[in-house]
Order: structure tokens, then C-alpha cells, then sequence
């Protein structure tokens, strides 16, 4: 191979590239047929870029762990082959006689004696002739390689005009429902550049191109020939050639090509990346098809082999022919991905990047002993690099109750509390035919939520929503969950859905194309499913088995019959509907029908004489099996409900951006958010208008709106009824209170902090918006969050914390609280006796408490003859809250009387929490927590029989109760508060549309009064 040293250094370079990248090629053919199995395409397509790019590198690093140190192709480095060749010139070899030439030559090489006897049989040959001979030969190599080169970068231009010129002459696409399945991929951040999609009257296949401007090129022939189910399967394809960013690996084909054009290993090369690539494309695109749509992709992808491609700078969808073979075999038998094939795939790649882009290095330049190092280095980052970021995964395998078949194509959800993009909140995935599938997650607390079998399977109540936790020791966490089996009932629902819902179902789909959804659900009781039906509130004990099912896009679909008592609820999409099924009732051997006269209900009757009875639905039979067919008409709109108001800060200062969302509710019933939103303009004001239909129940509506924004408290206004005649409702003006900020750490039995806790916040919405999860180390920060009292939910799987939380004004004293959670543990009883008030007159018993607030003991024989006022409260009592001023204004006017003033807490208490209420209200009353360990179980609250909260107590010096609040008035309620309030100085009874917050000022200073008179009445009477 001693020739090579006689090439031009271009060259040289072009042949040490070229022999590299054909033994990388080789290597990842080798490992690629070893492994074929275990490598998916997405991987073997960068594996098949290595040697790619070693041909388009020319010159590469030199490192001691190169591959090519295994390898001698050529006798010297290119380095030291330039130098000899530039130390003679040929100018000097054509003009020296041969004495002086010898003699130059000679001196030329005397640090290379063995090269002796070479010079002096060269300087024997003319040298004239002999230097001809090598310019004209490397001169024609090098201008036939530059004609070739210039002939490509001409075609490559021209290409990349003619498709500009394409796309500038084409039409963007019109397709509503594909331009919103872009729009989609784009918002899930699934695409990073904005994608446009044009169709074309060129005769192509359809195509990606473009990096920085991403386009799919549609053949607008071809286009109108295909229906909408291969469209969407062709936008998949290309959008996922965007998302890989194949625009580059294409462009760097195009430049291997255009360097080496002469050689067959950069098409080989090329040829088998664009093969892998199309494979990875193909696997990502069906991914999450089913068998049947997989069949209809190949048989695209065989269509599609037939159109011819222009040469233009795109990705073809079609590809080559050759590998059609391969593509369609995948589909069949695709390869599965799993970490540890993903590891593996890693770690092969890695290897070729640092042993095959790097030459190799010579030993001379540089002493043994440092030769160590750079290689002990590479090889730590080589491990750091492949080492995977920490995933956390949950997988749900379903199986059979009775039979532990797997169920395919089941939809499990999982849900994530504290994302804060409420569109990012569900993650889904589809079970396998094994019924498993993995669902990446955070670590710590996530929600098992309502997983929607295939028709014929149905859950128990129980195994629809369960709290699931990874940790860093078990960051896959496997939870099996149990199908039970049940009767199918053919369903068709005919309706139509008005503009409101339309927009809530795509909002709520995060923009893809609208799957329409049928329930159905277990209810027992006779009086709750009729009230159910009418649209009035429900509440239940407990949660009731059901069951849910997609239809398709025709409206079609089965819904699996769940439970045992047959006495159910169907919920299609915008309607309810009744049936009720006998035991043993045969769906599929239904002999007869009829309709019961005067109501909306079919009786079906099967082979045995049973029965079912179904509402609101068309019956048909085909063999013996009934279709329910259900036509609604969507709701008509009857008027508009306009909310308005203005949003200020505690200086009547306009806010502007505050988001105000609204809530809707039934009076006695439930409220949620309608997902109805707008922002604070620059004066504060917002206004909202909101459809009504006739179908809603609007005598008993509700509304309220929740405004946040950040840095702010935010804040949920008073609850308004609707007005028939949709009046509007002015919530006026809305004070935001600076928001505060809490650290929490979360630990467990053990102390040890929970990663991934969930911190919700209670009081109202836009508290609950403050929700957030602790990290790595168990800690998180509560933002945006108003002074006072806060109750806050701690959960981590199975381990729950309720507790209140006193927020400071004065941010300072907001310093980290440490939570510890324990297991759940539901109470034995679901309701708990309240004890028997003692009765006025009777001796007040001694109390029972934990601990004081100052740190003091005291009992209530220490207080004999003085008059003792007991404040029964609570952190979670909002009402014993409120009432601290009138406390406070009640000690300061007795205190020189010696009138005793003390708090009692409920047993769940918290001392700290407590004392920093106390200091942030400046309430200076002591304030005892009572044994025990709930509020269930206080025990002077058992004592003394206190039958709500606050619960205000005056006992008299000589010990005996001559006064409670938390029991009616003896005689006629109204004949008592009347003059109550004329002595407070307030109007009774309330006007009807005043604010919870007048009403809490009219409660005060009943309070205030009531107790006033009491303990004058006691102070009299002991004088």
C-alpha cells in the first residue's frame, strides 16, 4: 500500500475516508444482522449515519482509543506525507543536474536513511518526464472528480429551485380536520417549527422537506383519490419525518454524495440510512394503530410505490421499491421497543462515535504513561453519556378475572394532579396483546382514573381510581388490574351536539378528531336514578360500578352491562337514558318488542320470558340481538348570561391579566368549572358571556367566578343565583390581597421526605390552582397564597395528611413547615354521635388538654371564683376564625373585671400552626389543644357536649354553665334574635342578597352582643 504516500493530500484524505467508513460500514452491517432483533430502526438509521459522516469528514480528531488503531492501510500519516512531498519542489527537481540533485536529495533525506537507495533510483529517471507524467495524471483525476462535483451542486441547486418553485406555485391545504391534527402535534410541542401543508400539481408522491420551514408536499391527483383515513395516515407519516428532523440526515446525504460521486460505498451507505429511516418513520406513524388500521397503511404504502418521484429535494413517503418488502414485513412483525434494547442501541452507538470518528493516534507524540489518561477519560464519558436520564414508569397489566386472559386495547389513564397545563394532566396508553402497557409519569403520586375497556369487560369501583406511587427504588411500578366480564348491548346514538359542547369536547381532546363517549352506570336505588334522569342533584356513599365505551364516528359502538342489580344509567354524550334488566335476561335470544303506551320505554322480552326495559331508544332486532338507537337533537340556545366585574388590588388599584374563570352549579347540588375563561383588561373589568340552553335546569343555577393571577391570593367571589330572564350579574368590584409563599417539606413515619407528594390546597378554586408536588427532596413551595388559614391535603399513595395552615401576613414569619403523612386509616363508623349538651346550671367538668399555647398548666378548679369564658375552636373552622376580633374586643373590655378568658382546640390541632395564628392576630387568649386525636374524639369537647363550632361556654365563679352558644335559644328563635339585634346594631333578617362577607360581620357582632350580655348577666349576679 506503499502507493498512497504517492497521492496528491486531497486524495490521501478522500482514501483514508473512504477505507474508514467502509470498515464502520462493514462493522454496522455485522452488528446490525447479530442484533437485528433487539435494534429497532430509529437506531440502526443513526448507526448507519457514522459511517456517513466519517466519508464526509475529511479530516477527524486522533485519539488513542480510534478503532483504526487495529488497522495499517497506509505506511504514514497524512501529515508527514504532505511534508515530504513539499520538501522538494518540483521546480527544483526539473531544473537540477543529477550531480547536484543527488546531492540535495541525499541531504534531503538524511534523517531518513532508509529511504537511500528510492532517491537515487529516482534521480537516474529524467525528471522532466517523470514530473509530467505525475501533474497531468492527478491533474485529470482531479478535474474529472471537480466536473462530477460542479454537475451535482448544479443539480442539487436546481432541485431546491424547482421545489421552491413548486411550493411558491402550489395551494395550501383546505382540510379542517388534518390542519387541526398539525395544529395539535405543534402545541404538544411534538414540532418545533410551524409546519405548513400545501398541495401540489406536480406529478409526486407525497413528501416532507425543509428544516427551518418544514412543508409537506400532497400531489393534489393523487390527493383526491385517497379518502380521509389514508390522509391522515400519510400527514402522520410526514409530520414524523419532521419531528426526526430527516431534512438534515437528507442533506447530508446529498453532501457525501456530491464529495464522493465516483465512489458505490457512499450509495451503499445511503441507500440503506434512507431504507432505516423510512423503517423508523413507519414504526413511529403505527405506533398507536390498531391491526386493521396497520393493514390499511401497507396496503398505502403499496399505492403509493407506484407514483414516481421527481428529483427534487424531499422525503418521498413512498420510498424505494426495494425496501417496500421490508417496510410491509414490519408492519406484520414490528420490533418492541423496551429500556433495555434502548440501552443497548445507546451504548453501540457511542462506541462507533468515539472509536469510528477518530483517527488513529500516533504513539511517538506522546509518553507512555500519559497515554492512560485520555483514554480512562473517554471511556468515563462514554459511560456517563449512556447512562439514562431517571424515568419512572407505570405499568398496568388487565387480565380476566376468571379466565387471567389478557385484555387487549384497554385505555388506561392515568391522571397527574399537579401539572400545571391542565392539557397535560392525563397520560394514556393502550394495553398490548399481552394487556400491559407503560406509561411515563413523575416520580411520586399519581392517579389511576377510569380505564375504558373494550366492549365485554367492565371494572369494579375500586379498581378504577387508586392512588399509585414511584419511588427511586421502584421506578417501575407494576399495578395488575382485574376485569370483570359482562353482556354487550349494541348502541347507535343519532344526535347532534350544539356549538358550546362542540368547542368543550375539542378543548378537552386537546384538538383531535372528536371520539364520542357512552357510560353506563350501576344505580341501586330508585329515587336517586330518577332524580339522576330529571337532571337534579345526586349524591352517593358510595362510587358505583360502570362501565365506558368510544363509538366511532358513525355514532356506533357496545357498551358492556356491568354489576347485578340491572337497574342502570345510560349516559350518551348529551343525554341520559334509563334500562333496566332483568336477572338472566338472554340480549342476545330477544323473541319480542313493545312499547309501554304513554311513556318514552321499550319492553324486550328474550326466549325465557325475562325482561328489559330501556328509555328514550329505537329497538331493533337483528337475529335475536337489539340495537338501541338514540336520537337526540342538540339543545337550542334560549339566551345569554353575562358575568362581569373588576379586579383591584388592596389599594383599589385596576389589575390587569387576571385570568377569571367560572363556576357553575345547581343549588343543594355539586359546582365545577365550565373551562370558560377571559383575562382583566387594562381598567380591571372583565365581562363573560355564557350561552344558555334549553335543556339545562336553569332555575336552580349558580354562579361564581375565580380570579388568579399571579403574585396575588387569588380569590373565588360570593355564589349568585341565575335569573330566569338571564339578568346580568355584576360580581363588582374584587379585592386581591398580595399572595404569600410557604416551603413544605413532606416526611414520613420514619422521617424520611416523600418525592413527589401532592400539596392541594382547599379552601376554594382558585386556591386548588395553587396545587404542586414536592421534589426529589420531599420540599415544595406554596405560591400565591392569601393570609389567614389555609387547609391543605397531603397525599402520597396511600398516605394522607389533612391539615390547616396559618399563612402570615408578614412574609418573614412564613418559614418551612414539616409535615409528617401516615397511612390512611378510614373510620369504623360513617357517622358519629354527638354527645348530649350539658344542660345550663350543670357543673362545668374539669378539662383535658395536651398543651397550652404559653407552655403553662392550668386547670379550671384554678379559676374558682372568677368568671371563665371557653372558646371551643378550630384552624379548619372558618366561622371560629373570623370571630378573633370579637374574642379580642371581648378581653380587652373585661379584663379588668378578671374575667378568664381561654381557647380550647380540637384534638387535631398542631401547636405551631396555633401559636402562629395567635401572633399574626395578636390574640393574646391562651389556647389549649385537647387530647385526643381528632375532632371526632376531643375529649373535653366530649365532656362538655359541644355540638358545633365556634362554641362560646360562660361558667360562673361558683364552676356552673350559665351560658352556651352552640345550642338553640330556648322559646321562639325570631323573638330572640330581634332584639339581639337592635342591641348590635344590625338588620334582622339579612337582606336576601347579602354577601357571606356582610354575613360574617352580622355574626360578629351578634356574637359580640350575645356574649357581652352574658358575662354582664353572671357579673351582676355575683355582686
Amino acid at each position: 500500500m506503499n502507493f498512497v504516500s504517492d497521492f496528491p493530500p486531497f486524495w490521501q484524505l478522500i482514501w483514508r475516508a473512504t477505507w474508514q467508513a467502509g470498515i464502520l460500514a462493514c462493522l454496522v452491517f455485522c452488528v446490525l444482522l447479530l442484533l437485528q432483533r433487539w435494534i429497532s430502526p430509529k437506531w440502526r438509521a443513526l448507526l448507519w449515519t457514522v459511517p456517513l459522516v466519517r466519508l464526509v469528514l475529511l479530516i477527524v480528531p486522533a485519539s488513542g482509543l480510534s478503532l483504526f488503531q487495529l488497522f495499517s492501510i497506509e505506511p504514514n500519516r497524512i501529515p508527514q506525507v504532505a511534508d515530504s512531498l513539499m520538501t522538494v519542489p518540483t521546480e527544483t527537481m526539473i531544473r537540477s543536474s543529477p550531480g547536484p540533485q543527488l546531492s540535495t536529495s541525499h541531504n534531503s533525506v538524511q534523517t531518513h536513511t532508509t529511504d537511500e537507495q528510492n532517491v537515487h533510483h529516482a534521480a537516474m529517471i529524467p525528471p522532466a518526464t517523470e514530473s509530467n507524467v505525475r501533474i497531468s495524471s492527478s491533474s485529470l483525476i482531479t478535474g474529472l472528480w471537480f466536473l462530477g462535483f460542479c454537475i451535482l451542486l448544479i443539480r442539487e441547486i436546481g432541485s431546491r429551485w424547482m421545489l421552491s418553485r413548486l411550493i411558491a406555485n402550489s395551494q395550501p391545504l383546505h382540510d379542517s380536520e388534518l390542519l387541526t391534527l398539525i395544529a395539535a402535534r405543534q402545541k404538544q410541542g411534538f414540532l418545533k417549527s410551524p409546519v405548513r401543508c400545501i398541495v401540489t400539481d406536480a406529478e409526486l408522491g407525497p413528501s416532507s422537506c425543509g428544516f427551518w420551514r418544514p412543508t409537506i408536499l400532497l400531489p393534489r391527483s393523487l390527493w383526491e383519490d385517497f379518502d380521509q383515513k389514508s390522509r391522515r395516515a400519510i400527514v402522520y407519516h410526514e409530520l414524523e419525518h419532521i419531528r426526526r428532523h430527516d431534512a438534515l440526515l437528507l442533506s447530508l446525504s446529498r453532501i457525501a454524495i456530491a464529495v464522493h460521486w465516483f465512489n458505490p460505498l457512499v450509495y451503499l451507505i445511503t441507500g440503506r440510512l434512507r431504507r432505516e429511516i423510512e423503517l423508523a418513520v413507519d414504526a413511529a406513524t403505527v405506533a398507536a394503530f390498531d391491526e386493521q388500521t396497520r393493514h390499511h397503511y401497507g396496503e398505502l404504502l403499496i399505492q403509493l410505490s407506484q407514483y414516481s418521484q421527481k428529483p427534487i429535494a424531499a422525503l418521498p413517503m413512498a420510498g424505494k421499491r426495494s425496501a417496500l418488502h421490508a417496510r410491509i414485513s414490519q408492519l406484520t412483525n414490528p420490533i418492541r421497543e423496551s429500556r433495555p434494547r434502548s440501552a443497548l442501541a445507546i451504548c453501540v452507538l457511542l462506541l462507533f462515535l468515539v472509536t469510528g470518528l477518530s483517527d488513529a493516534a500516533q504513539k511517538k507524540e506522546q509518553p507512555e504513561q500519559n497515554q492512560k489518561s485520555p483514554a480512562v477519560s473517554t471511556r468515563q464519558e462514554q459511560l456517563s453519556e449512556s447512562k439514562p436520564t431517571a424515568q419512572y414508569f407505570i405499568t398496568s397489566t388487565v387480565r380476566d378475572v376468571h379466565t387471567g386472559k389478557p385484555v387487549s386495547n384497554a385505555e388506561i389513564q392515568i391522571f397527574v394532579a399537579s401539572e400545571p397545563d391542565v392539557n397535560k394532566r392525563e397520560k394514556k396508553g393502550i394495553t398490548n396483546d399481552a394487556g400491559q402497557y407503560r406509561i411515563e409519569v413523575p416520580i411520586g403520586n399519581v392517579q389511576l382514573w377510569f380505564p375504558t375497556l373494550k366492549p365485554g369487560y367492565w371494572l369494579l369501583p375500586e379498581e378504577c381510581t387508586r392512588a399509585l406511587v414511584t419511588t427511586t427504588e421502584n421506578p417501575v411500578l407494576v399495578h395488575n388490574i382485574k376485569a370483570q366480564t359482562g353482556p354487550t348491548w349494541n348502541i347507535h346514538w343519532k344526535g347532534k351536539l350544539n356549538e358550546h359542547q362542540l368547542k368543550f369536547l375539542t378543548a378537552h381532546l386537546k384538538n383531535q378528531p372528536i371520539q364520542y363517549r357512552v357510560s353506563l352506570q350501576e344505580v341501586e336505588d330508585d329515587a336517586k336514578r330518577a332524580a339522576w334522569l330529571k337532571g337534579e342533584p345526586v349524591s352517593f356513599q358510595k362510587p358505583y360500578a360502570s362501565s365506558m365505551s368510544n363509538l366511532d364516528q358513525s355514532g356506533r359502538g357496545k357498551l358492556t352491562q356491568v354489576g347485578t342489580s340491572g337497574k342502570y344509567v345510560l349516559t350518551l354524550v348529551n343525554m341520559t337514558a334509563e334500562l333496566i334488566v332483568a336477572p338472566g335476561f338472554d340480549n342476545t335470544r330477544v323473541v319480542s318488542l313493545k312499547q309501554i303506551p304513554d311513556t318514552e320505554k321499550t319492553e324486550m322480552t328474550d326466549s325465557s320470558g325475562k325482561k328489559a326495559i330501556v328509555s328514550k331508544a329505537t329497538v331493533t332486532l337483528s337475529d335475536g340481538v337489539p340495537l338501541l338507537t338514540f336520537q337526540t337533537e342538540a339543545a337550542k340556545p334560549t339566551g345569554n348570561q353575562r358575568l362581569s366585574g373588576r379586579a383591584v388590588d388592596e389599594k383599589g388599584n385596576p389589575l390587569t391579566d387576571v385570568r377569571v374563570g367560572v363556576i357553575e352549579g345547581l343549588k343543594g347540588g355539586g359546582s365545577g368549572e365550565t373551562g370558560q375563561e377571559t383575562q382583566t383588561t387594562d381598567d380591571g373589568t372583565f365581562s363573560i358571556k355564557l350561552p344558555i340552553y334549553d335543556n339545562q335546569v336553569f332555575q336552580n343555577q349558580q354562579f361564581s367566578v375565580t380570579l388568579t393571577k399571579d403574585g396575588f391570593a387569588g380569590t373565588d367571589s360570593e355564589t349568585v343565583d341565575a335569573q330566569k330572564d338571564f339578568a346580568p350579574i355584576d360580581f363588582k368590584t374584587l379585592t386581591l390581597q398580595p399572595g404569600h409563599t410557604l416551603p413544605i417539606q413532606v416526611l414520613d413515619e420514619r422521617e424520611q421526605p416523600l418525592p413527589g407528594a401532592i400539596l392541594e390546597p382547599g379552601n376554594d378554586y382558585a386556591l386548588r390552582r395553587q396545587i404542586t408536588r414536592t421534589d426529589s427532596t420531599g420540599k415544595a413551595v406554596l405560591k400565591n397564597l392569601p393570609s389567614g388559614v389555609i387547609r391543605l391535603s397531603v397525599r402520597w399513595g396511600t398516605k394522607i395528611k389533612e391539615t390547616n395552615l396559618v399563612i402570615s401576613k408578614n412574609q418573614s414569619e412564613n418559614r418551612e413547615v414539616t409535615i409528617h403523612v401516615n397511612e390512611f386509616a378510614p373510620t369504623s363508623t360513617s357517622k358519629v354521635e354527638k354527645q348530649k349538651p350539658l344542660a345550663v346550671g350543670q357543673q362545668a367538668p374539669e378539662w383535658e388538654i395536651a398543651a397550652w399555647s404559653d407552655g403553662r398548666t392550668r386547670k379550671l378548679s384554678d379559676f374558682h371564683g372568677k368568671v371563665v369564658v371557653l372558646d371551643f375552636w378550630g384552624l379548619r373552622c372558618s366561622g371560629c376564625v373570623a370571630s378573633i376580633p370579637a374574642q379580642k374586643r371581648l378581653a380587652r373590655k373585661y379584663k379588668e373585671q378578671g374575667v378568664v378568658f381561654l381557647g380550647i382546640h380540637t384534638a387535631d390541632g398542631e401547636m405551631s400552626q396555633i401559636k402562629k395564628l395567635l401572633q399574626s392576630e395578636q390574640w393574646t387568649t391562651p389556647s389549649g389543644i385537647d387530647r385526643g386525636t381528632s375532632i371526632l374524639d376531643s375529649v373535653t369537647g366530649k365532656k362538655y357536649g359541644i355540638q358545633g363550632y365556634p362554641g362560646l361556654i360562660v361558667i360562673n365563679p361558683e364552676g356552673q354553665i350559665t351560658f352556651r352558644s352552640d345550642v338553640d335559644p330556648p322559646g321562639d328563635r325570631e323573638a330572640f334574635m330581634k332584639p339581639l339585634a337592635e342591641a348590635s346594631g344590625v338588620k334582622w333578617p339579612p337582606t336576601e342578597n347579602a354577601t357571606q362577607t356582610e354575613m360574617i360581620e352580622i355574626m360578629i357582632q351578634l356574637q359580640y352582643t350575645l356574649i357581652s350580655r352574658e358575662i354582664e348577666r353572671v357579673l351582676n349576679a355575683k355582686q
